[in-house]
């Protein structure tokens, strides 16, 4: 198949294109946020809400615009369209997509790479624990962690924050394991139930070969990518997760589903099937503030490939030594990332702070980004859904 030659600009575009951060957006409503969920596969869930939202509100708002959270949450804990689980880290993914993560739902005492074998020896020897953390649920659930006692006999050693904490541990073993999953919150709290009498009766349960698996998670991972290398799809939608990453590539090009490229020169890429267009498709593009875990960024080696746009999370980084600021939001126009924007969301004055607008070179304050920051405030400023949904 011969080898479709991209320019940086127009590769930048596909992959705004893909992410639904250029053209008309869609209705702020639940089909528009699935239309959305459905475009990029996968929305980062992370707690931080500086700017007034956590990421996974965020993500929507870039693409939608102000939209009402509530949708979000009622699209999760009531209607079940979106579950929690790992993707290319703890994130909100298609419960249409089951089977593609149902493959990772096994348990740790079945696999043999070294972080497996530590955890699997711990649940083996706290297994009390894991027996009474499942019959508290079963009898009592939805439960938060507080609700469960430590029965541990032996203590999760780490060096970071979750050292000592056993409760919690086993619950996100459990959870990883498909034995429970996430169905609300009670503040900042998850409430746990049994993942069998969560997921509803249409949940697709097709047992996929390793094969059809990884070939599934491939075609969609270069769908919201748009244009991508072997490497940027193994990083991308279930990351590190694909049992033949190469192999699966060579069988969507077999198909068309997947074309070779090139990129400013580079080989090496793949372009999907959706974007062979790109040419004659019209460009409208968008100036929106991205969430620093959204998808488009989310590859750093590739933000700085396709953008030229050196960013990185700096909230561990000692304040005089931060070079954009404490939460950054990135700004997208048409399609260069101009900017970054440190914001602070003041819940008493019930106002969006930004601190510090960090421009790239040839590129200054414009109406645009004003407009943005304006719609940030607007979203982040409405009231916020209730703190506990669940079935």
């Amino acid at each position: 198949m011969e080898t479709v030659n991209l320019s940086l600009r127009e590769a930048r575009r596909i992959a705004i294109r893909a992410q639904r951060l250029a053209g008309p957006r869609p209705p702020a409503t639940a089909e528009g946020l699935m239309e959305i969920a459905r475009s990029i596969r996968v929305i980062q869930i992370d707690s931080i809400a500086v700017a007034g939202a956590p990421t996974q509100y965020l993500v929507p708002f870039s693409r939608l615009g102000p939209y009402d959270r509530a949708i979000l949450d009622q699209l999760v804990f009531v209607d079940r369209r979106l579950f929690h689980y790992l993707a290319h880290a703890a994130s909100l993914v298609l419960t249409e997509d089951f089977p593609i993560f149902a493959g990772r739902m096994r348990q740790y005492s079945t696999r043999t790479d070294r972080w497996a074998i530590r955890v699997a020896e711990w649940m083996e020897a706290n297994a009390h624990l894991r027996q009474e953390v499942l019959n508290s649920i079963r009898q009592g659930g939805p439960l938060r962690s507080r609700d469960l006692a430590d029965t541990s006999t032996e203590s999760w050693q780490s060096t970071g924050w979750t050292g000592g904490r056993n409760v919690n541990q086993m619950l996100e073993r459990l959870w990883v394991e498909g034995e429970i999953t996430v169905v609300g919150r009670d503040g900042s709290q998850r409430l746990w139930d049994l993942a069998k009498r969560w997921f509803p009766a249409w949940t697709p349960r097709e047992r996929l070969s390793e094969k059809v698996r990884s070939d599934r998670a491939v075609e969609l991972s270069l769908r919201a990518l748009g244009v991508a290398t072997e490497g940027h799809v193994y990083l991308h939608f279930t990351r590190w997760d694909y049992d033949d990453l190469k192999g699966s590539l060579g069988r969507l090009v077999d198909r068309g589903e997947a074309i070779p490229a090139s990129v400013a020169g580079r080989r090496g890429f793949y372009l999907h099937r959706d974007h062979v267009d790109h040419r004659t498709a019209p460009w409208r593009g968008r100036t929106v503030l991205l969430s620093p875990f959204d998808n488009l960024i989310a590859d750093r080696a590739r933000t700085k490939m396709l953008f030229d746009f050196d960013f990185g999370i700096e909230i561990y980084v000692p304040a005089a030594k931060r070079k954009r600021g404490y939460y950054v939001l990135p700004i997208l126009s048409g399609d260069r990332l101009i900017g970054s924007a440190d914001v602070k969301f003041d819940r008493h004055a019930r106002r969006l702070v930004v601190q510090k607008l960090l421009f790239e070179e040839g590129f200054a304050m414009t109406a645009a980004v004003q407009r943005a920051i304006n719609e940030l405030e607007t979203f982040v400023s409405a009231p916020a859904p209730g703190s506990k949904l669940n079935s």
